[in-house]
């Protein structure tokens, strides 16, 4: 086993930290922030242990003692053997939706490949046991937006989650699965053939923040669903009852992270789709009827896009239309687009003798104005000015910057292209 092909020396220190007894998420982010970079703060001394994690110097010494006691190759075993990585927030492919949550996993277990493409997802999470008709419109959502070039986030449950997985799948996208238990064991069981064709086509992977032998137990699922809302630029609900990890995963996206929440309406009298229905009822959700309507609400349309009649996603028709709606970016670009999509301008529109207006969502409006014409803007200034929640500000500057419309500069600060 060779554990620099499985982890970097920095999710190997993060791994060491998360598995310490007494240590979770909250309390290890705010070590590496005191300490500056997660070496240091396996490093420093107990004292300054109990000075950034706020508690007794007594504490900090039991917990700096099981740290160095702490044994990580049987982990690493599990790892070797599964074929798993291990990232951490100082990787590369670590999804920059983590950063702004207050409590991020300090690791992902994946299984599969994460790319930067995925940054354009859209989780759909719904009840495990739902109608045929839940089933046929998470499959229909997954499909559309998997054609438009997003990432299709769920859960890899029962019911609603495992037909957005195959909906993406079925469309030739990418699917990412967050598990609720560690990788070594494949829940449910039936999907066991989902996950091994996903990481076998190369079109997502499955990720956990559990090591690999972690059961599923009840207590594992419900952590993992701020993840699902945190990768995804918006939460789809497709059905679910008023007590459901859906919903839980519905306030985390809209009311801790300032992203957007969809819902798909059922039968007035389905007890399936009262948690789906309050959302609409209450404002805490947008009514959406096709995967179009997700798209334009996240500003990913173009404005000739946004007036055609498009088809639903594969449907047949007697006259020639796109299969599904023109989304900016796709997603998937080609190293020839690169160049068309860097100005502003989707790979299409570069072919075409008139340029495609480009349409933003109330807060990219606003950071874009916040930015100015010949000038940058850092992440606290532009919170400060745009008066939005800076998981907002993180979430559509990662937008525009996919876009093309933005770039970052050296000094970690943004411009426009």
């Amino acid at each position: 086993m060779n554990a620099s092909t499985i982890a970097s020396p920095d999710a190997l220190a993060y791994l060491r930290l998360s598995r310490t007894a007494g240590l979770g998420p909250i309390l290890i982010n705010r070590l590496v922030a005191h300490a500056g970079h997660v070496q240091s703060a396996c490093e420093i001394p107990a004292s300054e242990w109990a000075a950034a994690l706020g508690v007794t110097v007594e504490r900090a010494g039991a917990f700096k003692s099981a740290f160095a006691q702490m044994n990580i190759d049987e982990v690493l075993a599990d790892c070797d053997r599964l074929a798993l990585r291990i990232i951490c927030p100082a990787d590369e492919p670590w999804p920059p939706g983590l950063r702004p949550i207050p409590d991020p996993p300090p690791i992902l277990f994946l299984r599969g490949e994460l790319l930067r493409d995925d940054t354009l997802a859209v989780a759909i999470v719904g009840a495990r046991q739902c109608t045929l008709y839940g089933r046929e419109q998470a499959e229909k959502f997954a499909r559309g937006l998997a054609q438009a070039g997003m990432t299709v986030v769920s859960g890899g449950a029962r019911g609603i989650d495992t037909a957005a997985h195959y909906g993406a799948l079925r469309a030739g996208g990418r699917t990412i699965v967050v598990s609720g238990c560690g990788l070594s064991h494949c829940y449910p069981p039936e999907n066991h053939e989902l996950y091994d064709e996903i990481v076998k086509r190369r079109c997502g992977c499955i990720i956990s923040e559990m090591p690999p032998g972690e059961p599923p137990l009840p207590k594992n699922f419900p952590p993992r669903n701020r993840i699902i809302a945190a990768l995804s630029l918006g939460t789809l609900v497709v059905e679910a009852n008023l007590r459901s990890g859906s919903m839980i995963t519905a306030r985390l996206a809209a009311e801790d992270y300032g992203r957007e929440v969809f819902a798909v309406p059922g039968r007035v009298d389905s007890p399936a789709s009262s948690g789906t229905h309050h959302l609409i009822r209450s404002g805490g959700a947008e009514l959406v009827e096709s995967a179009r309507d997700i798209l334009e609400s996240l500003g990913l349309l173009t404005a000739e896009s946004a007036s055609d009649d498009v088809q639903a996603p594969g449907a047949a028709t007697a006259k020639s239309a796109p299969a599904s709606p023109s989304v900016r970016p796709t997603g998937r670009r080609s190293a020839s687009s690169a160049s068309a999509s860097q100005r502003g301008v989707s790979p299409a529109a570069a072919t075409e003798s008139e340029p495609q207006e480009l349409l933003f969502s109330a807060p990219q409006e606003k950071i874009l104005a916040a930015i100015g014409n010949g000038s940058d803007s850092g992440l606290d200034e532009l919170c400060q000015n745009t008066s939005l929640p800076a998981a907002v500000v993180m979430a559509e500057l990662t937008m525009l910057e996919l876009r093309g419309v933005i770039r970052r500069t050296p000094r970690q600060t943004f411009e426009k292209t």
